[in-house]
């Protein structure tokens, strides 16, 4: 396979050959990308990353282990230059989807699959920059709502926006605090004044 550097590569990593031939198939027309490797499993990504260098990842965070869930670019040392990006066809934790940088399902449609990926900002210096942010107000909502136990449904009533917005609050906030844990996140609300005791009595 020829690799056209003027185009974002993509490494897929996902089991089923039928989702695969699929997600090839509607990235051949899509403009700006280019798929240059796949597998069925996570055990040559090294590899794979090493030979390809792919702008984005995208893999099914369904056929990791449990416990490897918890923290997904770590456990597979992908360098936070490469995006990270969940297919998925079955339900997954919204914790472990914060993890990624977006989420195609497989009901996605071309048009919807290269707005996603058009919709991803990640640099060699985000995990630097991410340190230094502070939560927007809204994210502190966000994040007061969360650690109170609301749902993303509850949460986007509540504040009168999409559970798409919900999310992507609630990834930023991960990214930029670093906490994944809700548990973590309650600390975090707590030493910074965001929420009391009282609150999550």
């Amino acid at each position: 396979m020829q690799v056209d550097r003027a185009k974002k590569r993509i490494l897929l990593i996902e089991p089923s050959l039928m989702v695969s031939k699929g997600f090839a198939s509607l990235l051949d027309d899509a403009i700006g990308y280019q798929l240059v490797a796949t597998s069925s499993n996570v055990s040559r990504i090294q590899e794979l990353i090493v030979s390809n260098r792919p702008d984005i990842i995208v893999f099914n965070p369904s056929i990791m282990s449990f416990q490897h869930r918890t923290s997904i670019r770590s456990f597979m040392n992908i360098p936070s230059e490469m995006a990270l990006v969940a297919l998925v066809y079955t339900f997954v934790d919204e914790w472990i989807m914060a993890q990624f940088d977006a989420v195609l399902t497989v009901n996605d449609d071309q048009t919807q699959i290269v707005n996603k990926l058009n919709g991803i900002k990640v640099t060699a210096n985000s995990s630097d920059k991410a340190e230094n942010e502070e939560l927007s107000e809204r994210e502190n909502e966000i994040l007061g709502c969360v650690v109170k136990g609301m749902t993303n449904k509850e949460i986007a009533e509540k504040h009168f926006i999409s559970i798409h917005t919900v999310i992507t609050h609630r990834k930023n906030i991960v990214r930029k605090t670093g906490i994944k844990s809700v548990s973590g996140l309650t600390v975090y609300a707590l030493l910074n004044n965001l929420i009391t005791y009282e609150d999550i009595e």
